[in-house]
């Protein structure tokens, strides 16, 4: 153990991993764009932080950040891209008006800043040199949106764990919700407003009803998108209740994780599927490793836990077995070619990777408008496409190997952050949250190896609160201390 401890690619490991120390955040303060910022927003309160402190406005204005958060989260199951992000631009608003007018206000830095501005710059540059600018600018401002989020979540509930408490029971309540609807268009049926499945050489009983929710544009796959972080939201904190000990939410909150991961499973979306399968993986491997190690005096949870296990992967079986539908879908994704959507995808991408091979160092330039000028001389004749249909290809295709490396970076260190608290940190309810988060965006980055979902910002915004959740817990020693 010793041994790969002090190995080189452990050691390179730790030394690409960003650390929350004060040498490095007083490095980022102290660069010249972000000084010369910081500058400007504190002139700016010493000169009219008095001018607004008596209005009705800011009086209110946390009351008012609150309703517009929460808005902007209950808007993701029914409105459009349009509306979703005029409230995601009012939210971030907000915030600058705290941040312009109350004296000794700052955004909360983090070494994860860092990473998500890296990447920023870099898809940035991109832009800069696309062939086509105009377009590219677009998808760059389209992506500025919803990053924004980012920094709205942090500073929203970088001082209040109960903030980010009523966020996840907000979206256990409204996903719960969807599921509803989701799980009443598998009873009455619906049909496919698309061609959502190859029916060629396939009975009848192995048709999958694919469910799609309210979400807009109608989609199962984006349906599967936003309940995949969901789901690990509604079961986090039904662990974190049974942490806290209050039983009746515990219970509620676990009957809504499972009412929204049968809800998923409707969908019938096989990245979908995939993600349920990392996502187990990574629940088992935490919980496991919490009870084994933080509750280990806890005997009969460790009787609980190899029962729910052993439970969970029988009742899996049993369910798979008794559905034809859903055995013919799951063993569909393993037909390629002989699969019509699967051949579809991979002739897109061919045509990507031919694409990222002669634009490999900063890429076409960001956002679909670009993406489908460029894919046009790329295309194999009659297989149209909006995307790349993989999160890390279309990465790669839009910015380069540069902004690729960047986005892994990110990524390498929510990862590292994430599993080196969950392993050292002695706070369970904190560790409970952090793995939620952890969670879904395993699950996310799963759905995303084989479709561009993430895009869409009912499941964009949820990535980037999973983020903000684990820049603020791993950097606060004492987040949640009195939750």
């Amino acid at each position: 153990m010793k041994a790969i401890s002090n190995s080189f690619f452990i050691g390179l490991l730790k030394k690409l991993e960003l650390q929350d120390s004060p040498n490095t955040l007083n490095l980022v303060k102290k660069s010249f764009i972000v000084e010369k910022v910081i500058n400007l927003f504190k002139n700016f309160q010493s000169k009219f932080s008095d001018v607004l402190r008596g209005s009705i406005l800011f009086s209110h204005i946390d009351d008012i950040w609150l309703v517009l958060i929460s808005l902007m989260l209950i808007s993701l199951t029914f409105c459009s891209t349009t509306v979703i992000g005029i409230l995601v631009f009012s939210c971030f608003m907000i915030f600058l008006l705290k941040l312009l007018f109350t004296k000794g206000e700052t955004h909360h830095f983090s070494s994860l800043d860092i990473a998500v501005f890296l990447f920023l710059i870099v898809t940035g540059i991109s832009v800069t040199f696309s062939t086509f600018f105009l377009a590219s600018l677009k998808g760059y401002l389209k992506m500025l949106v919803f990053l924004v989020c980012y920094l709205t979540f942090i500073n929203f509930f970088k001082n209040s764990s109960k903030k980010l408490i009523y966020l996840l029971v907000l979206l256990t309540i409204s996903a719960t919700a969807e599921s509803f609807v989701a799980i009443f268009q598998q009873i009455v049926g619906v049909e496919d407003l698309a061609l959502w499945q190859d029916r060629t050489q396939i009975n009848p009983e192995q048709v999958m009803n694919r469910v799609y929710g309210t979400l807009k544009p109608y989609n199962p796959n984006l349906l599967a998108g936003y309940l995949i972080p969901s789901f690990a939201i509604a079961l986090g904190f039904s662990f974190l209740m049974l942490a806290k000990k209050k039983i009746y939410p515990f219970i509620l909150s676990s009957v809504s994780s499972f009412i929204i991961l049968m809800a998923l499973i409707f969908t019938g979306c096989r990245g979908g599927f995939i993600a349920i399968s990392a996502m187990s993986l990574s629940i088992f491997a935490i919980s496991g490793h919490l009870i084994f190690n933080d509750l280990k005096e806890q005997y009969q949870l460790k009787r609980i836990w190899l029962t729910t296990v052993i439970f969970s992967i029988v009742s899996v079986f049993l369910f798979i077995l008794n559905s034809p539908s859903l055995q013919h879908r799951i063993v569909s994704m393993f037909a390629f070619r002989e699969d019509s959507s699967i051949s579809y995808r991979m002739n897109v991408y061919s045509a990507c990777i031919t694409m990222f091979t002669d634009n490999w160092v900063i890429g076409i330039g960001p956002g679909n408008t670009t993406f489908r000028l460029v894919y046009g001389l790329y295309m194999i004749p009659g297989f149209h496409a909006l995307g790349a249909y993989s999160v890390p290809l279309e990465v790669a295709v839009e910015t380069g190997i540069l902004g690729f490396i960047a986005f892994l970076f990110l990524l390498f260190n929510i990862f590292i952050k994430s599993a080196k608290y969950i392993i050292n940190n002695h706070n369970l309810q904190n560790k409970i949250i952090i793995a939620t988060a952890f969670t879904g965006i395993i699950g996310l980055m799963s759905h995303g190896l084989v479709d561009t979902i993430w895009y869409r910002p009912q499941v964009n915004i949820l990535f980037w609160l999973f983020v903000a959740i684990i820049a603020v817990v791993t950097s606060k020693e004492n987040f949640n201390k009195n939750a």
